[in-house]
């Protein structure tokens, strides 16, 4: 438990600590010496005499000026390459391979976390939405840290109508979060996020008829593959309860919502320049998140919040676990967010599909959960079309 909260805390660290924007001085390197194969002022000389030749002087002066210009652009390029994570590695871009690599771990890590903390207190009959809404608070002190720790991460500049207007985005947010937390605690985690996986065909219903957004016909043809692919893997499921397949499609529904209110809130003019940064909408998220929770945590386990403290003083199963789970799940959330706008859709699509196939079976492995062939099939047939959906337009385009 100590090797999972040590890596918890690097996760979150990380998430503050890389910078995935180019080096700046890799490229003030490069286009510094760049633009200058012959000086212009070698260039005058050769054209000063109107065609008469150079002298054999000036001739060898030039040319040995180019050599070293020339020598000047293959040094600084090499620096600015190795600034890079090049060299040997062929420019390979190292800080966003290692953002993908901790986004994956931290969604790894997170769902057995909350799988275990769940478990020690009951599961789906303990206190799932007490546990959901101390995730979302105590990752919003890791961001209020942020802002509070010397040259961590500059505060934002929002205004109360920008967090007025940030309501929606957030209560959305936290329903997606809550559902989800829900669906995991009453049936194995597998499944749970084989329907997770659906979240496209709730987004498509949500554009066409709610937010008069047009789904093309092509992706609308993807939709039954992945509907058949989750009823396949619910076929068999050992773990299967309707609460939590309804949980999990009630999250998609919150999910589908929260993506689309997100665009019309960053239509808002002015607000990413007050935001700051990606971290600082997301922390702002967590916090309004955590605080629309708490009416529902006092309507739904008020009642015997006493026996959750209780709990969380005396095993630490649920302690280490929650904890261990809502800095996880903090980490991971902003990777992933700040992992994604630096790569185009087919890249998000591929890392996304990647992502739950991993957290899908490995997940399923250390827990114990069942992995039947039926399940699997399904499985593999429902996030396959998952990711169809993500790119048959630019198929359908190319042909």
């Amino acid at each position: 438990m100590k090797l999972s909260i040590s890596l918890t805390l690097a996760l979150a660290t990380a998430a503050s600590a890389f910078a995935l924007t180019p080096n700046t001085r890799g490229h003030v390197a490069t286009s510094s010496a760049s633009p200058a194969f012959i000086h212009p002022s070698h260039n005058r000389a050769l054209h000063a005499n109107h065609g008469v030749d150079m002298s054999k002087t000036a001739l060898r002066s030039a040319a040995s000026a180019s050599a070293m210009e020339l020598n000047a652009v293959e040094d600084s390029s090499a620096t600015a390459l190795r600034s890079r994570g090049g060299g040997a590695l062929g420019g390979l871009d190292i800080p966003l391979l290692t953002y993908f690599a901790l986004w994956y771990l931290g969604n790894y890590y997170y769902n057995i976390t909350n799988k275990l903390a769940l478990k020690a207190t009951g599961g789906a009959a303990g206190f799932p939405m007490t546990i959901s809404a101390l995730q979302l608070g105590i990752g919003s002190l890791y961001g209020l840290f942020l802002w509070l720790a010397p040259d961590a991460r500059e505060k934002p500049s929002i205004t109360l109508d920008d967090v007025i207007k940030m309501l929606p985005v957030a209560f959305c947010y936290a329903g997606a979060h809550s559902a989800s937390v829900f669906s995991f605690s009453a049936g194995s985690v597998s499944f749970g996020q084989i329907v997770k996986a659906a979240e496209p065909a709730f987004a498509a219903v949500l554009s066409q008829f709610v937010y008069n957004k047009p789904v093309s016909k092509a992706k609308w043809l993807c939709l039954p593959i992945v509907i058949g692919g989750v009823i396949l893997a619910s076929v068999n499921e050992l773990d299967f309860a309707w609460s939590a397949l309804l949980s999990a499609c009630l999250a998609n529904v919150f999910a589908a919502v929260r993506g689309n209110e997100n665009k019309k809130l960053m239509e808002t003019e002015g607000l990413k320049d007050r935001l700051g940064s990606v971290g600082n909408q997301f922390c702002i998220t967590s916090i309004l998140g955590f605080l629309l929770s708490i009416p529902f945590v006092l309507w739904k386990e008020g009642g015997k919040l006493g026996q959750f403290v209780e709990s969380f003083k005396t095993i630490p199963a649920l302690r280490n676990n929650m904890i261990a789970s809502a800095l996880w799940f903090y980490g991971y959330n902003e990777l992933s967010t700040m992992t994604l706008k630096k790569t185009n859709a087919v890249t998000q699509s591929v890392a996304n599909t990647a992502k739950r196939v991993i957290v899908i079976v490995g997940v399923a492995l250390v827990l114990g959960e069942s992995l039947d062939f039926m399940k699997l099939l399904g499985c593999g047939i429902g996030i396959g079309g998952v990711f169809l959906y993500s790119i048959i337009d630019n198929l359908v385009k190319k042909d």
